[in-house]
């Protein structure tokens, strides 16, 4: 997934004088502004998920590429009439956002466009402590379609992609604040890495040992017993004898 040029870090609309501007936000439930204003109320996943599309990949596609994208049709006709039908509603809830032709679809250069994912993948390298910040949960959480092979193949790649750079972030921050004694300051980022992965026992036994080395001993047994429901919920047996260890 390539990244797209934009003009912020991570506060949109900060220092921005576009009457054409965009805004938005793919990880966790996606969110998208235009001029500042919510999308309007869809039933269709399938819009949300084209858009997010354009927006990641803001040039020109060929129609026929975002029908084989999108509808796991019989036929090539079946999944043009299909995609015929998804831009229109997609005109009508983004407005000029999106330039259509009878050959190509893209999103419209003329807008300032702020994206977070973009923002995650260009500030990680040097300020990872700002892109975390970011990762409000996978890309695009919470749009599931139905026949669309190929888009979901994407979604689930890109969802990997930034899923395994925003742990490897914070493996290093807290890796670095451990390093360096400030122990309290490594505690939200292990946390973060539970909220991302709560199943595993790694993250959770590196929380408990923070809290216990930060003298919060209460919050380390509420951890371990977090850490015993999740692990039961999931694999059917608890804690290994490393972890209880820990607060033996």
């Amino acid at each position: 997934m390539q990244p797209i040029e934009t003009l912020q870090d991570t506060k949109p609309n900060e220092s921005v004088d576009s009457s054409a501007y965009l805004e938005i936000h793919l990880f966790g439930a996606p969110s998208f502004l235009i001029n500042g204003q919510p999308l309007a109320e869809t039933t269709s996943s399938k819009v949300e998920a084209l858009f997010a599309y354009l927006v990641c990949h803001p040039y020109p596609h060929l129609r026929e590429v975002l029908a084989s994208l999108l509808f796991n049709a019989q036929s090539r006709n079946q999944a043009n009439n299909n995609l015929r039908v998804l831009l229109s509603r997609l005109r009508r809830v983004c407005e000029d956002t999106i330039l259509i032709n009878r050959q190509t679809v893209r999103l419209n250069p003329a807008y300032d466009v702020w994206l977070d994912t973009a923002v995650f993948q260009q500030t990680i390298p040097q300020k990872p402590e700002t892109a975390v910040k970011l990762y409000r949960g996978d890309f695009l959480e919470t749009i599931q379609v139905q026949d669309a092979k190929g888009f979901v193949e994407w979604a689930a790649l890109a969802r990997e992609q930034h899923r395994l750079m925003a742990l490897d972030a914070l493996l290093r921050l807290v890796g670095q604040y451990e390093a360096s004694g400030q122990f309290h300051l490594a505690i939200p980022y292990a946390q973060q890495l539970i909220t991302i992965e709560p199943h595993h026992e790694g993250w959770h036994r590196k929380l408990i040992q923070l809290y216990l080395q930060t003298g919060q001993r209460a919050r380390a047994e509420a951890q371990l017993a977090a850490c015993h429901h999740s692990l039961r919920q999931t694999f059917g047996q608890g804690p290994s004898p490393a972890t209880l260890q820990l607060l033996a």
